[in-house]
């Protein structure tokens, strides 16, 4: 997704909830408290972790609302706008740099570690986790059956360019991690099950968030109602349990 405006709500109710479920793992492998970053935000789930954790923290995030529905719900932590690979701060400001489901975001990744490293105090810790390239996980499964019942044109899949991108494995993202300058990087893949209520979740997909909102959004009113049909007909309602999986790598600014 590339173009997150006016989507922080929505986002919060839905899938920010997904990827909450990295919180405790990040939490785990975070060192002794000091100042910490929370890069790409969202609505400020693990800033707001980190702090009740004892952690003195900033969070950013490129889209405006976001830094607006973060500063709302965790008043006790700053939160600035700004993004990858340009932060606002002095370089090794931070003991602790976290990036939850951000570098797969963005155009440059490489850029976008290196920027993390920059900032990162010399022996500081750098947490980043990233969505695997496969096996393809239980919720994309449901999102292409809704798609397919309904004979629904899925959006055109964004890919960087091959000089840009990088495996998507527990061995490419230490990779990635290692060529933005960072020493001793280890990933490890983390599950959890993803318990939300139906109407949450399609709350996320009406707003045109991942993959299936853009599908979604470039349906006509006949295409929109029938993936809601769609997606009543395989959830049932009531709350859905979603095997998930993640891949979080933790490196050391040398």
């Amino acid at each position: 997704m590339r173009d997150w405006t006016d989507t922080a709500d929505a986002y919060a109710r839905s899938f920010a909830r997904l990827c909450a479920g990295t919180v405790p793992h990040i939490l785990d492998r975070a060192p002794t408290t000091g100042r910490a970053l929370d890069a790409g935000t969202g609505t400020g789930t693990v800033a707001a972790a980190l702090a009740e954790s004892g952690w003195n923290v900033e969070g950013v995030d490129a889209a405006a609302d976001m830094v607006r529905h973060a500063r709302a719900a965790h008043p006790g932590v700053t939160f600035t706008a700004a993004s990858l690979p340009d932060l606002p701060f002095a370089s090794g400001r931070f003991d602790l740099t976290v990036a939850n489901f951000v570098v797969n975001h963005v155009p440059k990744p490489r850029a976008a570690v290196a920027e993390l490293a920059r900032v990162t105090a010399p022996g500081g810790c750098v947490i980043v986790t990233i969505w695997p390239s496969a096996p393809i996980s239980p919720m994309n499964t449901l999102w292409n059956e809704v798609m397919a019942r309904v004979g629904a044109t899925p959006a055109r899949e964004q890919r960087l360019p091959a000089a840009d991108d990088f495996a998507r494995t527990p061995d490419g993202l230490p990779s990635l991690l290692t060529e933005g300058g960072l020493v001793d990087a280890a990933a490890a893949e983390i599950s959890w099950d993803f318990a939300i209520p139906a109407d949450d979740l399609w709350h996320g997909v009406e707003a045109g968030i991942a993959t299936v909102g853009a599908a979604y959004r470039a349906q006509d009113d006949e295409g929109r109602a029938a993936m809601r049909r769609a997606f009543d007909e395989l959830t049932g309602g009531g709350i859905l349990t979603l095997p998930s999986t993640a891949i979080i790598a933790a490196a050391t600014r040398h």
